[in-house]
């Protein structure tokens, strides 16, 4: 029967011809499968290793374009930058029309001898009426026991007269001793009484070229009446004095201390190079509109003098003018260039000098000696100055500001032809200007001086030839000036004692007044003015 199964013995089944048939095919189809197989395997292997190529080959590349390895950042603590320490303000830089400066102790102070004190206790009050001086210390001191010796006599005969007398026992016997106009020293647990006493006073090397102690001399000599002695070596005045005489030295010294101040100029110098329709100068009449307030010049200033003025300017109250305001007015007249911006300091009654010049060397004479068949030419060398001298010599004197200022310039116009013995010599063509004016101004204000013009000539030709025209064909000339305008800001710096202002008085009490006010900025302490105290 088709398509049946054929079973052996065993029971099993057993292939039949038809089942051998599919077998065959099925096993050709298998070989044509697995021969198929085979050939898709071997595309895949190519197809794998191209890829496997590829990968490599875009890996080197995309190496190429990858980022270098570096180590991970590291981490440090690294401090703040630390800025540097502002410079210290100097004194001559503060804005302080006047500076008080305590430095070191005061000077020009009279000191005599230190003699030891009397007991501090409180006697009094004593009335005293045409006593002569010996009897009113022996009741005065008539509790203690102090023993007295006299110099002179006139402690036996000056009378006194006090009423109410009362305080510390050493201020009331110098007290005593002055309204007699004598000295009462206690040395050695003995009271002396003498007419005259010996002061010594160290001078400072200051007044510049003046001879101080000459000066301070002929003062005390007029004072005391004396001739005092001085010594070079050690700047020292020695000097004997009356109790009363004493006093008005004393108030010499103090008015000369009080005067022996620093004064620091601020000094600006600009050179205005005049517009074509400035040449006749600044008009200093216009510089008050600054502002929409006024100025008041002395004098009649106008455009067509070139006369030097002087204009004092306020730097305080209610119009205050300061360096800007100046440059700005100037500089509507031209280009202005600043010639020297320098501080000049000069202490009180001395002097100070600023030159800003260039110079000009020439030959300024030739000579010829023979000797022996040989020629000898000496030549000998010169120099002229171009430029300006500022002199200024100041004093403090009642919180005001008195100065000379002198200012010289110079200046070399060219070089002039001289024919001296078969020789031309160059010589320069020079001119000079001075200008002195005498200044009284507060610290803090400003002081001008202008008006000083001068004026360039500049002549030129042009015309066929190499180094000068054989022929001028065409000549031109040109005029220029300029004017230097001075501003000059002085401030003082006042030294006053650090020690607490001690001056030694010897025992005696300065003089003091009842509705007399402290003088805070004296250098005489206000605790010393006050009996009291």
């Amino acid at each position: 029967m088709g398509g049946g199964c054929c079973f052996n013995e065993a029971g099993t089944k057993r292939p039949s011809s038809h089942d051998s048939i599919q077998n065959i095919k099925s096993s050709k189809a298998s070989l044509v499968t697995v021969m198929v197989n085979s050939k898709s395997l071997f595309s895949l292997q190519h197809k794998s290793q191209a890829l496997l190529a590829l990968t490599v080959a875009s890996c080197l590349f995309l190496s190429g374009c990858a980022d270098v390895f570096s180590p991970s950042a590291r981490t440090a603590k690294i401090p703040s930058p630390t800025m540097a320490d502002e410079r210290p303000e100097a004194v001559n830089e503060k804005p302080d029309s006047v500076l008080y400066l305590p430095l070191g102790s005061d000077v020009l102070v009279p000191e005599a001898e230190g003699h030891a004190p009397l007991p501090n206790e409180i006697v009094g009050p004593f009335e005293l009426r045409s006593e002569t001086l010996a009897g009113a210390l022996q009741l005065i001191l008539a509790d203690y026991q102090i023993p007295m010796a006299f110099e002179t006599d006139e402690g036996l005969t000056r009378t006194i007269t006090v009423a109410n007398l009362r305080g510390p026992l050493n201020r009331v016997v110098n007290k005593v001793c002055s309204l007699a106009d004598l000295y009462c020293a206690f040395e050695d647990g003995l009271l002396v009484i003498k007419e005259t006493q010996t002061f010594t006073v160290t001078v400072p090397p200051i007044g510049g070229e003046t001879d101080i102690l000459s000066s301070l001399s002929q003062g005390l000599s007029a004072i005391t009446g004396t001739t005092p002695i001085t010594e070079d070596a050690t700047r020292t005045i020695i000097y004997e004095a009356t109790n009363r005489t004493a006093e008005l030295a004393e108030r010499y010294f103090q008015r000369i201390r009080s005067n022996t101040a620093l004064i620091v100029f601020e000094v600006y110098i600009w050179e205005v190079g005049l517009d074509t329709g400035n040449q006749t100068g600044i008009n200093w009449t216009e510089f008050g509109k600054i502002g929409g307030s006024t100025i008041s010049i002395p004098g009649s200033i106008g455009t067509t003098d070139n006369t030097p003025i002087s204009i004092g300017l306020p730097g305080l109250g209610d119009v205050s003018y300061n360096t800007s305001n100046v440059l700005e007015f100037i500089s509507s007249y031209g280009a202005v260039k600043t010639i020297s911006q320098p501080q000049v300091t000069v202490l009180s009654g001395a002097e100070a000098t600023l030159r800003a010049a260039d110079t000009v060397n020439y030959v300024s004479s030739l000579s010829r000696t023979t000797e022996d068949g040989e020629t000898t030419v000496s030549t000998e060398t010169d120099s002229v100055d171009t430029g300006f001298t500022l002199t200024i010599s100041s004093a403090w004197d009642n919180a005001t500001i008195y100065g000379n200022i002198e200012i010289e310039l110079q200046e070399f116009q060219g070089f002039d032809d001289f024919e001296a013995d078969g020789t031309t010599l160059r010589l320069p063509q020079t001119t000079e200007r001075e200008l002195s004016t005498q200044i009284r101004i507060r610290p803090g204000d400003s002081l001008i001086i202008a008006g000083l013009v001068r004026e360039n000539d500049q002549f030129s030709k042009s015309g066929p030839g190499f180094n000068q025209p054989f022929f001028p064909t065409s000549r031109s000339s040109s005029v220029s000036n300029t004017e230097l305008v001075f501003l000059l800001k002085p401030r003082v710096i006042v030294y006053t004692s650090d020690d607490g202002g001690h001056i030694n008085f010897d025992g005696k009490l300065p003089p003091f007044h009842a509705n007399q006010p402290a003088h805070t900025n004296s250098a005489i302490p206000a605790n010393l003015l006050d009996p009291s105290q």
